[in-house]
């Protein structure tokens, strides 16, 4: 009876514990067992069911053990899941918080982008353009110095503007005083190069500025021309995408002040009087004087100024002023050769260039423009005006022998003119360049326009 007893307690851990073969086996001995030492109770009914009850409770353990496992292993496989969707959603929230970041500073250097393109737009001069750049650019880039190679004049050397950074980390522009080494480098190097370029003194084959270990610059193209090149000193390498993103709006810009010189110097009308500016006549006048130098030719100029003209902008306002000064202007133009030139020289001051012209010839002229502008009526809005010009003649090859020097002396006779009552014309003497010397000019506006 003990082992009967001893099967089914062992039959019962296995129930607990071990697999269902065990369990069948033990109960199944425990049964046999319990057949051969002629269970007590066997005689009667209730023997067989307590029988059933010995043999079945290890079982009972075991199913309940099993559904036990069951729901511990769904549970598990539940909390596997929730955990691998969790983690999905901790990457996905890393993956979004460093897309965050990366858009932010995307945003940020677009807006940084943008106040360069928007502070560079209104530049008109390489010069004011590096002063926009060098005031934008260290918010996107961790340089210790910047250079701007302006290429545009052709056949002259390249315009080179430099900044350098201050303890505060500010960018100031400094002095140049002639192209440096590394600089020369760069531009030798410019044209073979589309991208942004890194090297360091070994590379370049020669000698870096104090302090600088490396420099990075990039080629500033616009339609297959190179404008320039952009350089930044020690550019640390996550920023040299940043460098050619600068670059582009700079070449953008650059272009664009390019262009604005070139139709400014494409310039030769004056607005106002519709006669030549000054940069142009003097190119007129150079090729002229130099014709009249290898043909021996004379040739005279004449600088006119307008008298009292001041004091008529004063009284009757500037408006009025731009009419008398156009009206002065076309009749001079209309009583001239068409072989002869005049520009406005500055203010209300007119330079004519007589061509083939003598001395004589010349005085005849000057008097003739004074007194057809002495009689001349003005109507200027409800004011009927007069005016009257004082002239200044220098000849060729008499009085001078350069552009220069002609103009300046009938300049000293213009003042001269002016000294000796206005409204009359002379020609150049010694003793008008020692007015000159003595006294300022008191009404011509060559240095102070006065329209």
């Amino acid at each position: 009876m003990v082992a009967v007893i001893g099967l089914w307690v062992v039959a019962m851990i296995a129930g607990l514990c071990w697999a269902r073969w065990a369990v069948a086996a033990l109960t199944g001995l425990a049964a046999l067992a319990a057949l051969l030492v002629k269970w007590p109770a066997l005689s009667q009914p209730v023997g067989w069911v307590q029988l059933a009850a010995f043999v079945g409770t290890p079982w009972l353990l075991a199913i309940q053990r099993g559904t036990f496992e069951r729901q511990v292993k769904e549970i598990r496989v539940a909390e596997a899941t929730q955990l691998k969707a969790l983690q999905g959603i901790i990457r996905d929230s890393v993956e979004m918080q460093a897309w965050i970041r990366e858009t932010e500073g995307g945003i940020a250097r677009i807006t940084d982008l943008y106040h360069v393109t928007k502070e560079t737009a209104r530049a008109l001069r390489v010069p004011d353009l590096f002063a926009f750049a060098v005031n934008i650019l260290p918010r996107l880039l961790r340089a210790s110095g910047l250079r701007l190679i302006d290429l545009s004049l052709s056949g002259d050397a390249p315009v080179v503007l430099r900044a350098r950074q201050t303890p505060d980390g500010r960018l100031v522009a400094e002095e140049v005083e002639g192209i440096l080494p590394v600089e020369q480098a760069i531009i030798a190097s410019a044209a073979q190069t589309s991208g942004v370029v890194s090297a360091d003194a070994g590379t370049l084959g020669c000698e870096l500025p104090a302090g600088v270990s490396r420099v990075a610059w990039t080629p500033l193209w616009s339609e297959q021309t190179l404008l320039g090149v952009a350089a930044a000193d020690d550019l640390p390498a996550d920023q040299v995408e940043t460098l050619a993103i600068v670059a582009n709006q700079l070449s953008l810009q650059l272009a664009r002040v390019h262009l604005y010189q070139q139709v400014e110097s494409m310039a030769i009308t004056d607005t106002l009087t519709g006669l030549f500016v000054r940069r142009y006549f003097l190119e007129l006048a150079t090729e002229e004087l130099l014709r009249a130098k290898r043909h021996h030719l004379p040739c005279a100029f004449l600088m006119a100024d307008l008298d009292f003209f001041k004091a008529k902008n004063d009284t009757y306002g500037h408006l009025t002023g731009d009419v008398v000064l156009r009206e002065v202007a076309q009749l001079l133009r209309k009583n001239l050769r068409g072989i002869d030139l005049i520009a406005r020289y500055g203010g209300e001051e007119f330079i004519l260039l007589l061509v083939e012209s003598d001395p004589e010839q010349a005085r005849l002229v000057a008097e003739r423009l004074r007194q057809l502008v002495e009689i001349h009526p003005i109507r200027a809005y409800d004011e009927l005006l007069s005016q009257t010009i004082s002239v200044g003649t220098a000849c060729y090859p008499e009085d001078g022998q350069e552009l220069q020097e002609l103009i300046d002396r009938a300049d000293h006779a213009l003042y001269a003119a002016k000294r000796a009552g206005r409204n009359r014309a002379l020609r150049w003497s010694p003793t008008s360049s020692r007015l000159k010397a003595e006294g300022s000019r008191e009404e011509t506006g060559r240095l102070e326009p006065r329209t």
